[in-house]
């Protein structure tokens, strides 16, 4: 593994490239591993990675394990494969547990210039001079009904409990992407208000781009070309509120018997399993690329999104930006997100949903001006702008 280090260390600094002038040298620790075929979390830390690079003033360097880099970098190509990257020698989750436990080894050891340590999603690395930021996307597992209570979710909500905990007490600045996130954060660890930023999730820039012709194909080839369907765009979970789906679907197809619906993301199994009493109506399309899904949220009819709990529901903006009209639940930070540009239902009522859904299936003009007043609300969310907003939030720390 030195040896592997050593190669990798030397042929990427190689490729790296900086302007001069004065810079914050930002050294962004980002899980390889999530970055490539990626949703939620994943695309949030590839985006603001690849946006903060192209800030002005940035010196971006990016921690990693080098595993993971020898794998997915060449599936997600540029501009990762140009970045200068600095590597632990353990597996990611060892890493981790070694950071936590003994906080050591310093980030300092992978790049002793650096200024700011970024972890993009909910991590820790110790550090000893330079400013730590870490993002936080929700409150989700200290949540009475986010999660189904389980075995699963006793033993997440203690290991988050236990980073939470520590981040608390080390971390010099904390990001989250919502408001709602940031009230709720803070009312379970009100110690950490004065150094919460809000910066908003934005969506990634070919969402806003024409379908192609091969994303034409691809729907064709689904045989939802010459269908009205409705998309799920968050899978089939607990969290995504797949119970509700579940009972709304019945009452949809009695109203509708052309309609089909199509589920993307991955499925919890049980979901799946309910799903085979609804017949080939009830498509599960599993994970999607970006290229199939922005097809899918422009041939929808309406893309729903009633899911119980969400730290921003990057979705519903998503599809906004591909044109499409959406109907979400009246929870957590949807309204934030969706504005007057959507429908809200309760998240609790199977028949507030159906009756939003048939609204718009029923009236072209309705689903039109939603559509329309969607393209002007994701206009807001764009990856570059949170990144400057970051990069800013980065500046008063050093």
């Amino acid at each position: 593994m030195p040896e592997v280090l050593s190669a990798l260390n030397s042929s990427i600094t190689e490729l790296a490239v900086r302007p001069s002038g004065k810079e914050i040298r930002l050294l962004a620790y980002v899980h390889l591993r999530n970055i490539y075929g990626c949703t939620g979390a994943g695309r949030v830390a590839r985006q603001l990675t690849e946006h903060l690079e192209r800030c002005s003033g940035v010196n971006l360097r990016v921690l990693a394990d080098p595993g993971d880099y020898v794998r997915i970098i060449p599936l997600v190509g540029d501009p990762w494969n140009r970045f200068q990257y600095s590597f632990f020698e353990s597996e990611t989750s060892r890493q981790q547990a070694k950071w936590f436990l003994f906080d050591r080894p310093r980030a300092e050891k992978y790049w002793p210039e650096a200024q700011i340590i970024f972890c993009t999603s909910e991590s820790y690395v110790p550090t000893k001079k330079a400013r730590l930021v870490v993002t936080l996307h929700d409150a989700a597992y200290f949540e009475a009904d986010a999660h189904k209570r389980d075995q699963s979710f006793s033993r997440q909500r203690l290991k988050w409990r236990l980073l939470y905990g520590k981040l608390a007490r080390k971390v010099d600045m904390f990001h989250t992407v919502s408001q709602f996130s940031a009230d709720r954060l803070t009312h379970f660890f009100p110690d950490i208000r004065s150094r919460l930023k809000v910066v908003p999730n934005a969506v990634t820039p070919h969402f806003f781009e024409p379908v192609t012709a091969a994303g034409h194909a691809y729907v064709k080839e689904l045989g939802l070309d010459n269908r009205p369907f409705i998309l799920v765009p968050g899978g089939l979970h607990y969290r995504k509120n797949a119970d509700l789906i579940l009972a709304a679907w019945p009452m949809l197809k009695s109203r509708f018997p052309d309609l089909v619906i199509a589920v993307v993301n991955h499925s919890n199994p049980h979901y799946v399993e309910r799903t085979k009493w609804f017949g080939e109506d009830f498509r599960m399309l599993g994970f999607v690329p970006d290229e199939g899904l922005r097809s899918l949220y422009s041939a929808a009819r309406v893309v729903w999104f009633p899911s119980r709990y969400e730290g921003s529901g990057l979705p519903v903006v998503e599809a906004m930006a591909c044109g499409a009209a959406v109907v979400t639940s009246r929870a957590s930070s949807l309204p934030e997100v969706a504005g007057d540009a959507a429908l809200l239902a309760s998240p609790a009522i199977p028949e507030d949903h159906v009756d939003s859904l048939s609204s718009l299936l029923e009236d072209d003009r309705l689903r039109l001006e939603l559509a329309n007043r969607g393209k002007l609300r994701a206009s807001l969310f764009t990856w570059q702008a949170s990144a400057n907003q970051l990069k800013g939030q980065f500046d008063l720390l050093v």
